[in-house]
């Protein structure tokens, strides 16, 4: 939707057990400076003090600007988590900021979350967000599966936007894995195809190639590339051909297989 001046704010939440100590001391800090609190950010200390990072309130701002930070109480493995997360987008060419104030205040949150503000909007700068549900699935009764959610301001999207909606093109390649030590180099492909002006998209359900393969059928993709150390096969979906190629020069052969269309 072409949103104007946007920015990415990043930042974790770790998992359950960091966070109930981390929640500990951001309470005893909120205490400590109850008297210059807002009302509302006062009477939520206990139910819910991560909210007061999000407080306008002048006196509640200013006791925030020291408080802990749960960045800095990240383990051992959400913090190599989080680590990942940046190098995939620094892969990428995502620009982003790491913004230790980005909380939620919902418990099945776990690890990233994310929001995208746009300048162009003033003070109402959000357009969208959302993180790691890891969480919730089983607080409601279910298995513990992995999850991320987000929501949307339409309204502000539109307002921030200067290009109206079009259909997307067909897929004109599928980004397959041979295996999750190939993720990033993937990841790579998928950016460079997309910079290439190519319809692309990658493989992030856990499936077998089998059901890779089958997945890029219904979708209609032209050309599947699948991934593996350094190299990849280029099948091209209309003719059942296939060649092993190096992986930098997979987007010129697509875009080469296209051309002879």
């Amino acid at each position: 939707m072409g949103v104007r001046e946007v920015r990415l704010r990043l930042s974790s939440l770790g998992g359950a057990d960091a966070r109930a100590v981390y929640r500990e001391q951001l309470q005893e800090h909120l205490r400590a400076h109850a008297e210059r609190l807002s009302d509302d950010v006062r009477s939520r200390i206990e139910l819910n003090p991560l909210r007061a990072f999000d407080s306008e309130h002048a006196g509640t701002r200013a006791v925030m600007a020291t408080a802990p930070r749960l960045l800095e109480h990240l383990d051992e493995d959400d913090a190599r988590h989080f680590a990942e997360v940046r190098a995939l987008l620094d892969e990428a060419s995502v620009a982003y900021e790491v913004d230790s104030t980005l909380v939620r205040g919902l418990d099945y949150y776990t690890r990233t979350v994310f929001e995208f503000t746009s300048d162009a909007l003033g003070a109402q700068s959000g357009v969208g967000g959302g993180g790691r549900y890891d969480g919730l699935v089983e607080r409601l009764g279910g298995r513990p599966p992995p999850g991320m959610g987000w929501a949307a301001g339409v309204e502000r999207i539109l307002l921030a936007g200067d290009r109206e909606h079009v259909a997307a093109n067909p897929v004109d390649v599928f980004i397959a894995l041979e295996d999750e030590a190939a993720r990033r180099s993937a990841f790579g492909l998928l950016e460079a195809a997309r910079s290439a002006g190519l319809h692309a998209q990658m493989e992030l359900a856990g499936r077998s190639l089998k059901g890779q393969l089958g997945h890029a059928d219904a979708i209609g993709a032209r050309f599947v590339a699948i991934v593996d150390d350094g190299e990849t096969v280029l099948k091209d979906m209309q003719d059942g051909g296939q060649e092993r190629i190096a992986t930098a020069t997979v987007v010129h052969a697509v875009l080469r297989g296209l051309r002879t269309l």
